[in-house]
């Protein structure tokens, strides 16, 4: 089933641009919150785009990159959340603890490390879906007005009391988040609050849609009004995003908040990133094949750097569209964010060091530089 949708995707995104977009900047005012919410601690199947997606046109975006540490207790099993389409139906997603504790919801976050996870299962946080949310930012669909965002968090971001990292979403070419809501709401169940932009082409527009969800989050840190009050770990920013949006996330790692990208499957040289990159390709992919996302690996000189070609996969043959369990590359996107983002240091021999766990694994093919720290 997996590969027939992804054969279906590829016609959404199967043309990209790949020449030159701005770099982005910083922009975006505060924006409402609304949708409709789904919670969960593990997310249901993803709707699909059909044959005649948009066409991205334009340009590539930047990356960056570091490690950091941040804190955090397990507390919490989620329930299961199913939707469709663009928008999240909550069916259930009661929380269940197991440990830990939950500070009162009006305290401010506290800045601390992590505990390991494993990132192959959802986390400990039941997790939300909030549609439309933040500023209008980049294009709609057909060239329309401007789209807002879709949040992926965890329902309680007073679970366990410490402060939750950022990551910001790019689709790939005439797609939305929904597609990509495993990932997405796995990076949520795990603590990190995800903002997707919605728009189909997130390579145009200046500033960058991916960069002005990042800078509308980070003002609701210091909004009084705001679910996301004090919740924030402003320090911890991470880019990644799939096909046009992967081109996006390495332009957008210019941003001096972003400090770590994960660019699946299309990136683009960019030399201005602010810390560890990990560059992933299909080895079966023939939109953007792996000797694309080289060109860049080779080009990028100045972080910790890793390109991970998963073998049998293809553009989009990657991505779950059913059931709830994460695929080996969105695991392997969770264990990176957690490793740069949250500081689990348990998981940093997953790409660290010549005996790494995606090196000996003979379904990966991998290429590091300065990796050995």
């Amino acid at each position: 089933m997996r590969t027939t949708r992804a054969q279906s995707l590829l016609l959404g995104i199967a043309a990209i641009g790949f020449s030159g977009c701005a770099s982005s900047g910083n922009g975006g005012g505060s924006g409402g919150s609304g949708g409709s919410t789904a919670s969960g601690g593990s997310v249901g199947s993803g709707g699909l785009v059909g044959s005649g997606g948009l066409v991205g046109s334009g340009g590539l975006v930047g990356s960056g990159g570091a490690s950091g540490g941040r804190g955090g207790s397990s507390v919490g099993t989620g329930g299961s959340s199913v939707s469709t389409g663009g928008s999240s139906v909550g069916t259930g997603g009661s929380s269940v603890g197991t440990g830990g504790s939950n500070a009162d919801a009006g305290a401010p976050c506290t800045m601390g490390t992590w505990p390991t996870a494993d990132p192959t299962v959802a986390g400990p946080f039941a997790t939300v879906t909030e549609n439309n949310v933040g500023p209008t930012a980049g294009v709609g669909a057909d060239g329309g007005p401007p789209p807002q965002f879709t949040m992926f968090r965890p329902k309680d971001l007073s679970q366990g009391g410490l402060c939750h990292p950022v990551v910001t979403w790019g689709n790939g070419t005439g797609t939305t988040p929904s597609i990509y809501k495993v990932l997405l709401n796995q990076l949520a169940s795990h603590g990190f609050v995800v903002i997707a932009s919605n728009s189909p082409n997130v390579s145009q527009g200046s500033p960058a849609p991916m960069v002005v969800g990042v800078t509308w989050v980070l003002q609701q840190n210091d909004d009084p009004t705001s679910e996301l009050y004090k919740k924030i770990d402003t320090t911890h920013v991470g880019a990644t995003g799939h096909s046009q949006g992967a081109f996006a996330t390495t332009q957008a790692g210019g941003d001096s908040h972003i400090i770590t990208i994960a660019p699946l499957c299309g990136a683009t040289t960019t030399r201005n990133l602010h810390g560890p990159a990990w560059l992933f390709c299909g080895g079966m992919d023939t939109t953007v094949p792996c000797s694309t996302v080289q060109t860049a690996f080779n080009g990028i000189t100045n972080v910790p750097i890793m390109l991970a070609d998963y073998l049998s996969v293809d553009h989009a043959s990657w991505i779950t569209f059913r059931g709830t369990t994460p695929g080996p590359v969105e695991a392997a996107v969770t264990a990176w964010m957690r490793v740069q983002l949250m500081g689990d240091t348990a998981l940093r021999s997953w790409f660290y060091g010549p005996s790494c766990k995606l090196c000996t694994d003979a379904g990966w093919q991998v290429m590091q530089k300065r990796m050995d720290q």
